[in-house]
């Protein structure tokens, strides 16, 4: 029981740490945002920002993927589940790789595709917060851009 309530703290302060990210991220924008309407509204007095598009146009196959993801790891940890990854993994992966490994095994056959990305989301955050724990590490890049994470040492 005490690692359960172990495992939400660290759960909590991961979700605490991203939430702080977006508001810091926000922040920016917001002010991005401000300095081009200012130019904007140089070159035209009368410019209004349009109305944001509604969310409703929004929902495309990604919300339903997503929603469809956490519904596969629904019950399951998914720190448990990249370690477990990571561990039988002959070399270090990148976030694809793992995901693209869960899949396999959850036998998701025809929806791989279509859930991909969201599960490749879904890992990057896990492990993030497990290089904040010291439980894994970056192992260098692929093709410099995409992080190779393994177990660490």
């Amino acid at each position: 029981m005490v690692e359960i309530v172990d495992e939400l703290k660290v759960k909590l302060v991961e979700i605490d740490g991203k939430m702080e990210e977006l508001r810091r991220e926000i922040v920016v924008l917001d002010d991005q945002k401000a300095a081009f309407e200012t130019v904007i509204r140089v070159y035209e007095p009368g410019f209004e920002l349009a109305a944001p598009p509604s969310k409703t146009r929004r929902s495309s196959s990604r919300e339903t993927a997503s929603g469809r993801v956490t519904e596969l790891l629904k019950g399951k940890n998914n720190r448990h589940i990249v370690l477990d990854i990571l561990r039988r993994s002959e070399r270090p992966a990148t976030t694809a790789e793992i995901a693209e490994k869960f899949a396999s095994e959850a036998d998701l056959g025809s929806e791989t595709a279509r859930l991909e990305s969201a599960l490749t989301s879904r890992f990057s955050a896990t492990l993030n917060g497990l290089l904040k724990q010291g439980l894994v590490r970056q192992a260098g890049s692929e093709d410099g851009r995409r992080h190779l994470w393994e177990i660490s040492r």
